[in-house]
């Protein structure tokens, strides 16, 4: 039997004393594919937004435990966040004009995920970057590395945003709204 990756146990979050997930208990396990399914508001999003410590300031996790390979992330310091974060776990975004940073180009923004995971720079970077850029099927990727994310389509944005997440090979993927 595979392994968990992700165990949530009986959580609930609240915004502004608002309950909007309520005892929410799950296990991913290593190789799996598991829908979230709900109507808009049901907590889908802020569920993915809890795994990775990443709720807004307004957002409270009021009960409950999550863990990744046994290791608990709520209360987890920042330093060990940062290091699963964009590495072990990766989350692709509901929206990338908003996810990405619109001073920074392609090549600097998927770059920055492999210097500090992977301590890749340079020439190894730029070439693994096109190798990502080919992978969720932007045309001419060489051309794209230094376009700004205005510079690109809806859609290009959603691509970049998923080859950044793919950049460090993470164990598990969180797509927020799978189907932009």
């Amino acid at each position: 039997m595979a392994e968990n990756l992700i165990e949530i146990r009986d959580l609930s979050v609240a915004f502004n004393g608002q309950q909007v997930v309520s005892h929410l208990s799950l296990d991913v396990r290593r190789g799996e594919c598991l829908a979230l399914v709900g109507e808009s508001g049901s907590g889908k999003s802020v569920t993915a937004h809890s795994i990775l410590q990443l709720l807004p300031r307004s957002g409270t996790l009021t009960t409950g435990s999550i863990t990744y390979r046994g290791q608990q992330l709520v209360g987890a310091d920042e330093r060990t966040l940062r290091e699963l974060r964009g590495n072990r776990i990766a989350m692709i975004f509901q929206e990338p004009m908003t996810s990405l940073n619109p001073l920074h180009s392609v090549s600097r923004q998927i770059g920055e995920t492999l210097l500090l995971h992977r301590g890749i720079s340079g020439r190894e970077a730029q070439k693994r970057i096109i190798e990502l850029l080919e992978l969720v099927g932007i045309q001419q990727p060489e051309k794209r590395l230094k376009a700004y994310p205005h510079e690109l389509s809806g859609g290009q944005r959603q691509r970049v945003m998923i080859a950044m997440a793919l950049a460090c090979e993470p164990e598990l993927l969180i797509a927020d709204e799978p189907t932009t």
